[in-house]
């Protein structure tokens, strides 16, 4: 490519470490191909598990970039990356939520043996310490708090659901999340509340009793469990280890909370979709329902809207090594104010929003240039 849109020397080959058929991949291989590059080389991350010099090989000028991506929940995948961890694990049933902290390990060696395998001069989207602090909701949680962001206030960790409930009554507190420490997509997440009237529990888990605090399933359906069925639920999330934290009520449109998911590409913010629901758990892939982000801005101070898209610069810059980072964000009811849920490694694949005329990809495409121009080490400790 050549001209005066032509990228600096080092951006190209592009190289794409993923799963097959991942819609994250073609997405980006072919906004690589409309903007002119040539297409994205692809590895997936059981081969590169197997092979590590596969990955070198891709780039014959010691020069390039290589995009991370999900290695979402294939349990081919999943096995190859607790293998390079020096574990094994048994798949078992696709849908069976385990304690993830094994997987993750796996995530970040595999990322690891990327850096130390690719030439210096090959530019990587991730970091093996920045995907993992994202996936540790406990621990990115206190990062966001330590560094400003407004945030749910945080319960210790609790080991059941008496002890939960004493520190719920401690902080006077009737309504929490309980979220798996590590995991995504909401799987095992539960919105608890404990009233006077009852103990109720909504999540997308499906408790099955047994052994020990029993066996979730991720059944990609939200419903409400009651009583004694709501507190074997919790046990059971509580035993594979859970961040909990305040239920803040979010701002409402057409009669139901919403929140936003912000994409931040290259340090700026970029792509925001709103998601609306029936109840607290908003995820689009569990019922949640998909709009326009204009809709709730137009409602929204300007003020406290522009110090939200801050708040996401301000964050994502503290790791300038990652291309992207997406946050789950929503306004507070009477939109005074917003409060930051999670940070997302992995959370570019938005659909049917634009920024600027570009799809998400597109964009990634236009800010390559410019980030690997402008990266520098800060981290948490700026």
């Amino acid at each position: 490519m050549t001209g005066a849109g032509a990228p600096p020397d080092g951006i190209e080959p592009f190289v794409i470490l993923e799963v097959a058929g991942d819609e994250r991949t073609e997405g980006f291989s072919a906004a690589l191909v409309r903007a002119g590059h040539p297409p994205a080389r692809v590895l997936d991350y059981a081969r590169f598990i197997e092979a590590p010099d596969r990955l070198s090989d891709l780039f014959p000028e010691g020069r390039g970039l290589l995009r991370i991506d999900s290695p979402g929940g294939d349990p081919r995948i999943r096995r190859a990356l607790l293998r390079l961890a020096g574990l094994s694990e048994d798949a078992g049933e696709a849908t069976r939520l385990r304690p993830e902290h094994a997987f993750q390990r796996g995530l970040a060696a595999a990322l690891r043996l990327a850096r130390r395998v690719v030439p210096p001069g090959v530019a990587l989207t991730h970091e093996a310490e920045t995907v993992a602090l994202f996936y540790d909701k406990r621990i990115c949680h206190a990062a966001m708090a330590a560094h400003g962001l407004p945030v749910p206030r945080a319960l210790p960790p609790a080991g059941s659901f008496d002890a939960l409930v004493e520190a719920m009554r401690a902080a006077g507190l009737s309504r929490v999340f309980v979220k798996p420490r590590f995991g995504s997509g909401a799987a095992g997440i539960a919105a608890l509340t404990v009233a006077r009237n009852g103990i109720v529990a909504e999540s997308a888990a499906e408790h099955v009793p047994g052994a020990g605090a029993g066996v979730l399933h991720h059944s990609h359906r939200l419903r409400r469990y009651r009583g004694p069925a709501a507190v074997a639920l919790i046990d059971a999330i509580l035993a594979q280890d859970a961040h909990v934290e305040q239920w803040v009520p979010k701002a409402g449109l057409d009669g139901g909370p919403c929140d936003l998911r912000v994409l931040v590409i290259g340090g700026e913010p970029a792509h925001i979709v709103l998601r609306k629901a029936r109840g607290p758990i908003t995820n689009l892939d569990l019922g949640g329902r998909r709009a326009d982000a204009e809709a709730l801005r137009a409602l929204a101070p300007p003020a406290v809207w522009e110090a939200m898209r801050a708040d996401c610069r301000r964050f994502a810059r503290l790791f300038p090594q990652t291309f992207h980072v997406a946050f789950d964000v929503a306004l507070t009811v009477g939109l005074r104010r917003h409060v930051f849920f999670e940070a997302n490694a992995f959370g570019d694949l938005i659909r049917r929003v634009r920024h600027e005329g570009l799809a998400p990809y597109e964009w990634q495409v236009a800010r390559l240039p410019g980030w690997i121009a402008a990266r520098r080490p800060v981290g948490l400790a700026a």
